[in-house]
């Protein structure tokens, strides 16, 4: 598998050693993973961003990307509004029962249509991860979606110390058990214990200083798997 992110395209000059990169591991087989990891301060434009983000977009076999990072590249003003709809006619005794937080939560839980995310899908993408720190998971394949729920956007505990890396160990917790595990392309309920490993070891790695140090072990986040959910779920 070769994965990368939006970073190296910050460069102009890196732009054709990637191309070269991702020709070569497909030639040998390998799976494209695109981890898209945006950090818009770093870019000269956001017609730019799209751009780029686009080409390399094309050639990913799995992409993972963040829920704010897919409304920016698909259409921001449509998603904030379908977010903040209010409608004409509502229980005013609902409304004030719900709160703040909680109307904040139902918009986080909302699962996108294929019809949305329609104008980045291309045929070669095996699976798109749509992530939502450790709170959910949504996914999409060319034959079955869904979506897992993990913990609370951060799991406090007195050992949570540093979020830097929680993305990143969700990553590679996805990237671990796609290549150990290649029947997740065709199984959904494997797909999705497996996303709970993922999740898991966001959690995990919000416990310890430093992005790459607080990369948690396999055996410590199927432990922590089997502590947060059900056996039938791990």
């Amino acid at each position: 598998m070769f994965h990368f992110n939006s970073m190296v395209l910050l460069e102009q000059s890196m732009h054709g050693t990637l191309l070269a990169a991702i020709k070569m591991s497909k030639e040998f087989g390998g799976v494209i993973f695109f981890d898209v990891n945006l950090p818009l301060p770093l870019w000269r434009s956001r017609d730019e961003t799209r751009k780029l983000i686009q080409s390399a977009w094309n050639e990913a076999n799995v992409i993972e990307v963040t829920m704010q990072e897919l409304e920016f590249l698909i259409d921001e003003d449509y998603f904030e509004q379908k977010r903040n709809y209010r409608p004409q006619y509502y229980a005013h005794s609902y409304e004030q029962s719900v709160g703040e937080r909680k109307r904040q939560r139902r918009r986080r839980c909302y699962h996108y249509t294929r019809e949305e995310i329609a104008p980045l899908w291309h045929d070669n993408i095996k699976i798109l991860f749509v992530t939502d720190a450790t709170f959910r998971i949504h996914y999409y394949t060319p034959t079955f979606e869904g979506a897992v729920i993990g913990t609370e956007d951060v799991l406090v505990t007195p050992f949570t110390c540093d979020r830097t890396g929680s993305g990143d160990a969700i990553v590679a917790g996805i990237i671990r058990k796609l290549t150990s595990q290649p029947e997740l392309y065709d199984d959904q309920v494997l797909l999705e214990k497996q996303l709970r490993f993922a999740i898991c070891a966001g959690i995990i790695a919000q416990w310890t200083i430093g992005a790459v140090r607080g990369l948690p072990t396999e055996s410590a986040t199927q432990n922590l798997k089997e502590q947060v959910y059900v056996p039938s779920l791990c």
